[in-house]
């Protein structure tokens, strides 16, 4: 039996959220724990793992064949070789969050099916990528897993750009007030400071990185 962590737990929760799990897609699937689960607790009729690589792909389909669950294994960068198996729900977690945009953006699929992310870093250029580009964020949970905190989102295309603030890109719009919703301010905030130092020294305005900083402040105090 697989136990998963309370990153994944949290973004099979959003996957049970989506409003088509018909046929479900685990892009970087690494050993396929998440399309794993996805499968045995019956949440996606069918379930295909990705992967760049062929080595993790090929230890996920062991993984696979020992719990006795059926699934597909295709070899491929992002969605690009997969983009003609009729998916209706994604999940794209633990890369950085430039290289998830970057995913999601030269993606036609990625338009057309709701998509479950979860940055490991640069959570503020996905989100700006997301809404910049008529992608909406419909949930945002924040986790703590080992001691470090962790956002995971689910996203849909509506075509429409979403308008956002400073403070919004690196805490989001959804800001559910939690133990792990603190523990990630405390992160984007001990971050401001090291960079409000950078934009001081070349004597650049810090009205934003200031706000960002109160706000942080805010939520940690009054929590």
């Amino acid at each position: 039996m697989t136990i998963i962590g309370k990153r994944l737990e949290t973004a099979i929760s959003l996957l049970k959220k989506c409003r088509n799990n018909e046929i479900f897609a685990d892009i970087g699937s690494d050993h396929a724990h998440f399309a794993i689960e996805a499968s045995k607790r019956g949440i996606a009729r069918s379930v295909i793992a990705s992967d760049i690589n062929k080595m993790p792909l090929e230890k996920g389909r062991e993984n696979a064949i020992s719990q006795n669950v059926d699934m597909k294994f295709i070899i491929s960068d992002g969605f690009d070789s997969i983009e003609n198996e009729g998916i209706t729900s994604a999940a794209i977690c633990g890369m950085g969050g430039e290289l998830i945009a970057s995913i999601v953006l030269r993606s036609q699929t990625a338009k057309k099916c709701d998509l479950i992310l979860q940055p490991m870093s640069a959570a503020e250029e996905l989100r700006k990528a997301l809404w910049d580009n008529g992608f909406e964020i419909t949930d945002e949970i924040f986790v703590v897993e080992n001691k470090k905190p962790y956002t995971v989102m689910r996203a849909v295309y509506t075509g429409i750009n979403t308008e956002y603030t400073y403070i919004d890109l690196y805490l989001g719009k959804k800001r559910e007030k939690t133990d792990a919703f603190v523990y990630y301010c405390e992160k984007v905030l001990n971050s401001a400071k090291k960079r409000r130092l950078g934009i001081i020294a070349k004597s650049e305005p810090t009205d934003e990185i200031d706000s960002l900083i109160s706000e942080c402040q805010m939520q940690t105090i009054n929590f």
